[in-house]
């Protein structure tokens, strides 16, 4: 229910993730280990060349062997570690992002945003998986590039140089890749929102599609939007793939380059076989990090670009819950030159709307279609944000309030009732994880909906089914009207209730409004059909997102009925 604004006290990703350093600590020093243990090759091959087959000593090659194969068995145990610490650092990242991100990814769904069009549950899943790869390890060993480079220096001059040659070649295309990469994993991760988006789309309304012939044109503008995404991937993987291409051949080449330096050094006296051989391997050792980011980089991009958007969200989503607890409201809701909208970029959609009412009160927001009534009702329950002016309950601004212990003292039906899979009981009690059986059935009971229940086979324990298809409209809307009343909360809004209701529906409405403000709630109804205003005594009458007139019913739908007075017009001389 909590307005969210960005600002200083937003929660950093720092303090977020903070205990995933001690995991990023651990992999780095294992990297330590295992970028040391991966020298072992170079010194097993020197050693052979020019200490064993000088002099011919099996025992010093069984020796040199025997260590061998246990410096490669700790080196399989470390990496088998180190993917391990990979995996558990991503998911731990998981685990502390994942809570505070579900929410916001409903929200994005409501207000207008920075990264609107962004998932932010599919995103932590992009940086999940790279940080659980070979992405992340290939990061972790690119620091270790100069050292081997430092030792091929040692080894000779001529052959460092070699290899800083070709590792500043490789690494030239490294930054070339990312300069060229960046558009189109971009325009890839935009065609991807947008088929998701026309999928879901045609998935809510399938009803007026298939009935309407709908389907073949729908069909052709999802599949025009499959295609843009087909290419750009296709295009996104032919890039990697020719610059993944061109770096391993140089790689090989650079490989061979250094086995022909060394034996033109032997030839020439100043190197020996085994120097040869070991300069070839620790230079191949040295690349291979910058060849595995060359493959790994269209994962490294995603996943980079996912938590640039998760870094706006969490921005975004604004403070923590506050320490301080205020009472829940039990007296009045005033409203104060408020202005709202879903997107505050795109300025308010219903401006300087000002009344009070008290513990007790109904209220009428009538108006002709678009007048801004629901957005009103929207506004009233922190849905959408206040762009000017104030709502407050008992005194307080609704931001000021814990937002779950003020979503208990609110009841809200939308104009399309939203219903959850899961059971009856389920969703009138809010899926709350000890739900009140007597409140259920109070609210089941206020909105007369509680004989349809018993009748069905399962009761209360009947499912819903997915957005509560396997209801009729009415039902649904009964339902939901249960829900909003479940808990007896102090400020009630309904949005069109008797929309898809009978006379026997609008009946139990009626009863339903006067029971709750006989106990001192507040209750706000958007109508159209008169019967839906008849237990209320406030009107608010709204016209082209403003407000026209507020009072007593019987006052204002007096005043709004007068036939409008004549234009007076003097003729000029």
């Amino acid at each position: 229910m909590e307005v969210m604004k960005p600002g200083p006290r937003a929660r950093p990703w720092t303090d977020i993730i903070g205990p995933a350093r001690g995991y990023i600590g651990v992999l780095f020093a294992l990297s330590v280990t295992s970028n040391i243990l991966m020298l072992t090759g170079s010194v097993f091959m020197l050693q052979v060349y020019d200490r064993v087959l000088p002099s011919r000593s099996v025992s010093t090659l069984v020796a040199l062997t025997m260590l061998v194969v246990v410096l490669y068995a700790f080196y399989a145990l470390i990496e088998w570690i180190r993917s391990r610490m990979a995996s558990r650092l991503g998911g731990l990242v998981h685990e502390r992002l994942a809570r505070v991100l579900f929410p916001a990814t409903v929200r994005l769904k409501l207000q207008g945003a920075p990264g609107m069009r962004a998932n932010p549950v599919h995103d932590l899943d992009v940086v999940r998986l790279f940080i659980a790869g070979p992405g992340a390890i290939s990061l972790l060993d690119l620091p270790w590039v100069p050292l081997y480079l430092a030792l091929a220096f040692l080894l000779h001059p001529w052959l460092g140089t070699l290899a800083l040659c070709g590792g500043l070649l490789i690494a030239g295309l490294l930054v070339i890749n990312e300069l060229h990469s960046r558009g189109p994993a971009q325009a890839t991760t935009a065609a991807a929102g947008a088929r998701a988006a026309l999928t879901n789309d045609a998935q809510t309304n399938a009803e007026s599609i298939v009935a309407m012939g709908m389907l073949g044109s729908i069909t052709d503008r999802w599949g025009h939007s499959a295609d843009l995404l087909a290419q750009t991937q296709q295009h996104s993987s032919d890039r990697t793939a020719f610059y993944s291409s061109i770096t391993k051949g140089v790689r090989y080449l650079l490989q061979s380059a250094v086995l022909a330096l060394g034996a033109y050094l032997v030839i020439e006296g100043q190197a020996t076989g085994g120097l040869m051989i070991a300069a070839s391997l620790l230079t191949s050792r040295a690349l291979a990090p910058i060849e595995q980011m060359v493959g790994q980089w269209r994962a490294f991009v995603g996943a980079r670009q996912a938590a640039d958007r998760l870094a706006q969200v969490l921005a975004w989503q604004g403070a923590p819950p506050r320490p301080t607890q205020l009472p829940m409201p039990t007296e009045r809701l005033s409203v104060e030159a408020m202005s709202t909208g879903s997107d505050p970029r795109r300025g308010p959609v219903v401006s300087g709307v000002t009344f009070q009412l008290s513990a007790g009160d109904g209220l009428g927001i009538i108006g002709l279609s678009g007048s801004g009534k629901s957005s009103i009702a929207r506004a009233l329950v922190g849905v959408w944000p206040v762009l000017e002016g104030a709502v407050r309950l008992d005194g307080s601004e609704l931001h000021h309030f814990d937002p779950v212990e003020l979503g208990r003292s609110i009841g809200y039906l939308p104009q399309a009732v939203e219903l959850l899979d899961g059971t009856i009981a389920e969703n009138i009690g809010r899926f709350g994880a000890n739900h009140d059986t007597e409140a259920i059935l109070k609210a089941a009971t206020a909105a007369q909906v509680h004989d349809f229940i018993i009748s069905l086979p399962d009761g209360y324990e009947t499912r819903i089914g997915a957005d509560g298809s396997a209801m009729s409209s009415g039902q649904r809307q009964r339902i939901g009207l249960a829900r909003a009343l479940y808990g007896d909360p102090f400020l009630i809004v309904l949005d069109e209730p008797n929309s898809n209701l009978d006379m026997e529906g609008d009946q139990a409405l009626t009863r339903a409004i006067a029971e709750a403000r006989k106990r001192g709630a507040i209750v706000v109804v958007v109508a159209h059909r008169p019967s839906a205003i008849a237990a209320i005594n406030k009107v608010l009458f709204m016209r082209d997102g403003g407000q026209v007139a507020f009072g007593n019913k019987d006052t204002v739908l007096q005043q709004i009925s007068l036939p409008p007075q004549p234009v007076v017009r003097t003729q000029s001389a």
